[in-house]
């Protein structure tokens, strides 16, 4: 179900981390960042005719935190540092929202949707401009030298003259004509803004996935250091046995092989840090030779489950969801551009004049005489006149023919916007779920693959078990700590999705009770 137009026009778009995943009051303000960060902007108000401008947003970025803590009504611009001062603190932690603020700040992306909204607003005024009248100044000056031919000679005249004037024309009824424009320059501002809006998700949503995607590389670094540190302890352990005559050669020979394979794992996780990184700054924005501190993925806190129905969050994001509300804004503008093609076929009437004055210098003629004159007259002209294109070679119906396909098209683009974001929002849904009951999972097998291998690592220690025991041990282990890893980065990633493809919600509308929420997965 769509808002109509005054309803859009009120639209406003907020966090949406308390409505889509359920957490403690205590924890709230601090889990998943990505959820805060992929707040929209506020969507404009009514945009005022006479001041367009009105309804540009503030600044091309917004401080997340700030947003946060306000109410939501107005966007807060970013502390106005200079351009050329570097926005990076290398001092500074920086954990999700900061990130995003960075991104905002630093992102070119987020200037061009700000420029074009600008854009917009300019072109809305400009479209207004046709109410007014046109008031034109001419002036011009010559020398001139005419010949009249008479009987046995000629009668000429010199001298100079000059004219000057003030032309007004104003279009006083064209049955709609520049209302159609206004219409559509007014939908197509809404549409940049929200445009704009979409823009600052985006960039959130792509911060936040490789930020994700950075750190559980980061992990799998320490992860595959721990497995290296186990794979040396296991050598070392078997040497001693084979040292001792409890061992034999071929058990040492496999304790050094997994040793350098948990080395080449090592440096493979390692190699993949540089190309993430330069991933997560390019959606900053920065250079990659900037090395940021950030916060470890460990310490965010995970949602515990999902507190709405996927139908619910699909009804909300079809009344707000930015993209959808930019299709119906650019469908509205359509629509104007339909009436004013039809409005082309009906008269216009006009008022035009002028108001000047004529000189004329130091004329001479000859014959009779040389004499000389001069002269000043002033010259004025008003007319009320109608103009009706009668026929212009089928012009007009093409053109109507045009913008009433232009329209349809706008429609059926709306349609597929419409089931794109549904199908979105259905398949973050179940991954988001998925991703859940995969974490439960994720965290049992990481229990229990350290305590087999604590297990088995004590008894071989004693003799009891086989190398071949150890080593499968300490293999099942380090895949059940990747396997951790993944299941922490994809629920964050899977949840962050589900935000982004639902356009955000209306605080509001939020039903959080920490009474009922479920265990919540560390």
């Amino acid at each position: 179900m769509f808002l109509s137009l005054r309803e859009l026009q009120r639209c406003k778009c907020a966090n949406v981390l308390s409505l889509l995943l359920g957490l403690p009051r205590s924890v709230g303000r601090l889990a998943i960042p990505a959820m805060m960060a992929l707040t929209a902007c506020v969507p404009p108000s009514a945009v005022q005719f006479d001041e367009p401008y009105v309804g540009v947003p503030v600044d091309r970025a917004v401080n997340w935190r700030g947003y946060e803590a306000g109410t939501g009504a107005q966007q807060i611009a970013m502390s106005g540092r200079p351009r050329e001062e570097s926005p990076i603190d290398t001092k500074t932690i920086y954990d999700l929202p900061a990130l995003v603020d960075l991104a905002l700040h630093a992102n070119p992306e987020t200037r061009v949707s700000w420029e074009e909204a600008k854009a917009a607003a300019a072109r809305l005024e400009r479209n207004r401009s046709a109410w007014y009248p046109t008031l034109t100044a001419m002036a011009f000056g010559q020398y001139f030298k005419t010949s009249f031919p008479i009987p046995g000679s000629a009668l000429v005249s010199t001298g100079y003259s000059s004219v000057g004037s003030l032309d007004l024309a104003w279009t006083l009824f064209d049955f709609g004509r520049r209302e159609a424009l206004v219409d559509a320059g007014a939908q197509r501002l809404r549409a940049a803004n929200f445009a704009f809006n979409r823009k600052h998700q985006e960039i959130a949503y792509r911060v936040a996935s490789s930020f994700f995607a950075y750190q559980a590389t980061l992990a799998k670094v320490t992860a595959a250091q721990q497995t290296l540190d186990a794979a040396q302890a296991n050598s070392a352990s078997v040497q001693a046995k084979l040292d001792k005559g409890l061992a034999t050669r071929p058990d040492l020979l496999l304790a050094v092989q997994e040793q350098a394979r948990a080395s080449y794992d090592l440096q493979d996780a390692r190699s993949s840090v540089t190309q993430i990184h330069a991933d997560l700054t390019a959606n900053l924005g920065i250079s990659p030779s900037y090395t940021l501190q950030l916060i470890d993925l460990s310490k965010l806190q995970l949602p515990a489950k999902l507190v709405q129905s996927v139908e619910k969050i699909v009804d909300q994001a079809l009344e707000q969801h930015p993209d959808l509300m930019a299709r119906l804004a650019e469908l509205r503008a359509r629509e104007a551009e339909v009436k004013k093609a039809r409005a082309e076929f009906l008269p216009k009437f006009s008022l035009g004049g002028s108001l000047g004055n004529q000189y004329w210098g130091n004329v001479h003629t000859n014959p009779p005489g040389n004499e000389s004159y001069s002269a000043s007259n002033g010259v004025g002209t008003a007319m009320l006149t109608m103009e009706w294109t009668l026929f212009d070679g089928f012009e007009r119906s093409n053109a109507v023919h045009e913008a009433e396909a232009r329209k349809e098209a706008s429609k059926a683009q709306l349609e597929a916007s419409r089931l794109e974001i549904m199908r979105d929002i259905w398949k973050a849904y179940a991954d988001t779920k998925t991703a859940l009951e995969k974490r439960e999972f994720a965290l049992a097998l990481l229990k229990a693959a350290e305590e087999s291998y604590a297990a088995t690592e004590e008894s071989y220690t004693h003799g009891f078990s086989t190398v071949i025991e150890l080593l499968s041990a300490q293999k099942d282990l380090a895949r059940a700590r990747y396997t951790e890893i993944d299941s922490r980065a994809t629920l964050l990633r899977s949840a962050a999705t589900l935000v982004y493809a639902s356009g955000g919600q209306s605080r509001e509308e939020s039903n959080i009770d920490s009474e009922t929420i479920g265990r919540r997965i560390p």
